[in-house]
């Protein structure tokens, strides 16, 4: 039936006049409307509009053709949402509602819908905004409550990232968001990064506690230390760099998933940025890939200190490169890192005497199939910390020796 009234519609708008042809991401989710709230195609083919600045934003038509590009500047009004992955379940009128997949009630949305007119109750006519964690999410959502009698049907201007997502053409990354006369994220500045240098310590110390947006025009020097090939990471978008001495280091959490591999020398705009925790790490949240660049390569010494130096000093070591001697306990039956079918993360213990430390192996990590040595082992890894527990995680098998 879902075939069949696609089928439909696209037969139909072929005879429109003045229609724009779509490509084959429009394919996979043009519908009819039948989202249970009347759907309606009337005032939904609009001609693009804009140029993606700020002054001149790109309408929804606009947006959906120029998929591929980051940082640009759309307008449109907010006029439903997708509680779950499927475009066919889009809501459109509230009470907006959803459940995780837990089956738990979702308190606050991860997207909306934008379209060019504030009644349009037509999803074929919308394109999905992913809301980006943060201030973004919390201000534009429209599942937390409150926010659909402030924010449906109101027009907004987002500073975003457009490419696929829920298999059609989108809005995959909101870094700035202006609503109801409020302002939500940092616009970001595309700018070059010859400005004044801060130490990653300086920036550490920054955080006292709570958020704090940097508002300093400024840049850091790191060195790369996760390894994505080694894969030990829960995403992609996570980076774990270290200052070139290895006397601290940060997590820096991207927008998108980052290709930088261990031992890049980076530089990073922090303007804009914010530091938080998260699950009791401190790490630069959201950061655009156009506000780091690679400036060469650098080799990171590890330190050289205990298990239990370790365990009792992890603050100061968190997001550094260590080195220390003991037995890696497999948590797993069969004696591998980590499940081999790669459907579930693993935590191991290091064990030094009577200290012990948590060491996390992700399903994605190259290495989880392969079986753990016995003994006493010197082992390298990144300090860090999960659920406020000290973790030492391996980046490849070849660490251990």
């Amino acid at each position: 039936m879902k075939a069949m009234r696609k089928l439909v519609w696209m037969l139909l708008a072929v005879s429109m006049v003045g229609f724009t042809s779509c490509d084959s991401d429009d394919d996979e989710w043009i519908d009819d409307g039948g989202q249970g709230s009347g759907g309606s195609d009337d005032g939904g083919v609009v001609v693009p509009s804009g140029s993606g600045t700020y002054a001149d934003p790109w309408n929804v038509a606009a947006a959906k053709e120029n998929q591929g590009t980051d940082y640009k500047f759309v307008k449109g009004f907010i006029v439903g949402n997708i509680p779950g992955g499927d475009l066919e379940d889009a809501q459109f009128a509230p009470p907006f509602s959803g459940t995780d997949v837990n089956d738990n009630p979702i308190t606050e949305g991860t997207n909306i819908l934008l379209a060019a007119s504030a009644d349009e109750k037509n999803v074929a006519n919308c394109i999905p905004v992913k809301l980006t964690y943060g201030d973004v999410r919390t201000g534009l959502n429209l599942i937390t409550e409150g926010n659909a009698e402030k924010n449906l049907g109101k027009e907004v201007i987002l500073q975003c990232k457009l490419d696929k997502g829920f298999g059609t053409q989108c809005i995959t990354a909101t870094y700035y968001a202006e609503l109801n006369g409020e302002t939500f994220g940092s616009i970001v500045e595309t700018g070059g990064f010859d400005v004044p240098e801060i130490s990653l310590a300086d920036v550490r110390a920054m955080f006292t506690g709570s958020a704090v947006t940097i508002t300093e025009d400024k840049k850091f020097v790191a060195v790369v230390i996760s390894d994505k090939d080694g894969g030990n990471s829960a995403s992609l978008k996570n980076v774990i760099v270290a200052s070139p001495d290895n006397s601290c280091g940060i997590t820096l959490r991207c927008t998108t998933d980052a290709s930088f591999a261990a031992g890049d020398k980076i530089e990073v705009k922090v303007k804009g940025q914010s530091l938080e925790l998260y699950s009791g790490a401190l790490q630069l949240n959201n950061i655009p890939l156009v506000m780091i660049q690679k400036v060469g390569t650098a080799t990171v010494t590890p330190k050289q200190i205990t298990v239990a130096d370790l365990v009792a000093n992890i603050d100061q070591y968190e997001s550094t490169l260590v080195t220390v001697s003991g037995e890696i306990v497999a948590a797993r039956e069969d004696g591998k890192y980590g499940d081999s079918t790669k459907k579930s993360h693993t935590t191991n213990t290091i064990k030094d005497g009577d200290a012990t430390i948590e060491s996390f192996v992700s399903k994605y990590s190259a290495f989880c199939g392969e079986t753990i040595p016995t003994g006493v082992r010197t082992i390298t890894g990144i300090a860090g910390i999960n659920n406020s527990k000290p973790q030492l995680n391996i980046r490849n098998s070849s660490e251990v020796k």
